[in-house]
């Protein structure tokens, strides 16, 4: 009854979705030995209800479909999607970068451009 609780109450956390996952599973290996094994379904929910708002774009498919997923294909979405996240986070952070490196020297809108006086290359011959 205790490792079911566990499994109830365990925690996402600032864990990668392979160690929640591998952690999940060991539990629901060891309820399966003393106890009866858990559905696939059950645990499917356990783990989606676990894991924070940025996985739920691949959480509502997940639910709503007709056949189980079985333990390793669960594993497969969340690790690609969390990939997938990792990859959108750092593309965010340089686009940041970018906008900050380019925004940096140019003057501010309404200020004053330059002190000196625009002079061109060429000069007038009369």
């Amino acid at each position: 009854m205790q490792l079911k609780e566990e499994l109830t109450l365990i925690q996402c956390g600032n864990r990668s979705i392979s160690d929640f996952l591998h952690v999940v599973k060991a539990l629901a290996d060891e309820i399966a030995i003393i106890d009866d094994p858990i559905f696939y379904d059950d645990l499917t929910l356990y783990v989606l209800n676990e894991l924070g708002h940025d996985f739920h774009e691949i959480a509502v498919p997940i639910r709503a479909r007709e056949k189980s997923l079985v333990f390793e294909e669960l594993h497969d979405l969340l690790a690609g999607h969390e990939s997938y996240l990792q990859h959108m986070e750092v593309a965010t952070q340089q686009m940041v970068m970018t906008t900050n490196f380019i925004n940096k020297g140019q003057p501010s809108s309404g200020g004053d451009f330059s002190k000196k006086s625009y002079k061109p290359n060429w000069s007038q011959r009369n």
